[in-house]
């Protein structure tokens, strides 16, 4: 009779475990594959969202429902608590992109944000990596233009001292950030990477110096990429400072033109070397108030290694980037009637 009664039990329970894991297979199936909004008429629909250090499963859950990543709270609790990840969600910026399942929403959480990866390019003004930055979402739009922390960073990197702008002082490298990092953070990394690779250079040069060294180098970046030539060049810029003579360099008046863009810039026209900008190295004699652009290494160097050469012009031959040099005047208005005329 007892044998009956526990067998009879045995059967119940055999039942209450084939349904439960029915239903929990279900539910982890349903979880996984279909409770996410409907946006199958949408390929790569981007989402940001972003999950508070020490946040817990029922405020990520919240977060991730009202982002519109998923439709039911429920089964994706009930999912992450089924494969142990309710305790692992990582906190950081993420974009996830339709179509995707529960099951890749809580991969993707469980392994943490995704480093960027964004590369400045030598030359490249403070303006366009400011947009770059923003459009990779590392930061918010105009963050690095009108940074304000430098109080804060001067102790540490002396060459600020008197700066109010970032321009000249963003090395170019390829440098690797997480989605919607700190500002102060970002501008700290290249900061410190500016100091680590050009404290050789500038360990016995005063601010000032320093200053004219980068915009110099801010130039050549604009006027050739030919380490030779731009040996010359920055001699060039050297002896037409020294004499008060106009710089001349149509960089600047590009710079001026277009807000500090190059990207996109239409050509210049015979009014623009009249535009009343202290960028315009026609209208006003002297340094330009900040370089006009993040110089490398090898600009920077040219700068420090200058010669001390006969000439006082020069210009780029469109048809071949070579520079042409003259000694004087006559002659550099020669080479413009034979390279640049129509």
């Amino acid at each position: 009779m007892k044998n009956k009664i526990f067998e009879g039990w045995g059967i119940k329970v055999s039942i209450i475990l084939i349904i439960a894991l029915l239903a929990g297979s279900a539910i982890f199936y349903f979880g996984a594959k279909n409770f996410y909004p409907d946006f199958s008429a949408i390929k790569n629909y981007p989402i940001d969202f972003e999950i508070s250090s020490g946040s817990g499963l029922n405020e990520i859950t919240d977060n991730i429902y009202y982002s519109g990543l998923i439709r039911s709270k429920f089964f994706f609790k009930i999912y992450a608590i089924a494969v142990g990840a309710a305790s692992r969600l990582q906190a950081g910026n993420y974009e996830i992109k339709f179509p995707v399942s529960v099951a890749e929403i809580i991969k993707i959480l469980k392994n943490g944000p995704v480093e960027i990866e964004a590369t400045i390019i030598p030359g490249m003004t403070l303006k366009e990596i400011d947009d770059y930055f923003s459009k990779l979402k590392i930061i918010k739009s105009n963050s690095l233009i009108y940074y304000g922390g430098f109080d804060k960073l001067k102790q540490r990197y002396r060459f600020l001292e008197g700066v109010k702008n970032l321009e000249g002082f963003l090395l170019p490298d390829t440098y690797r950030f997480y989605m919607g990092s700190d500002v102060d953070f970002v501008v700290d990394k290249i900061l410190n990477n500016f100091k680590t690779k050009t404290e050789s250079f500038f360990s016995s040069v005063n601010n000032a110096n320093l200053k004219k060294i980068l915009i110099f180098a801010s130039f050549l970046e604009k006027e050739s990429p030919d380490y030779e030539d731009r040996k010359i060049i920055a001699g060039i810029f050297e002896k037409r400072l020294k004499i008060g003579m106009p710089l001349q360099i149509d960089a600047t008046v590009i710079y001026a033109k277009c807000f500090g863009k190059f990207l996109n810039c239409p050509t210049l026209k015979s009014l623009d070397f009249k535009l009343d900008s202290d960028y315009n190295t026609y209208y006003y004699k002297g340094l330009t108030p900040t370089p006009i652009s993040n110089p490398d290494l090898k600009a920077i160097k040219a700068v420090l290694e200058k010669t001390n050469s006969r000439y006082w012009y020069y210009l780029s031959d469109p048809k071949t980037k070579k520079i042409i040099f003259a000694i004087n005047l006559d002659d550099h208005n020669k080479n413009r009637a034979k390279y640049l005329s129509p």
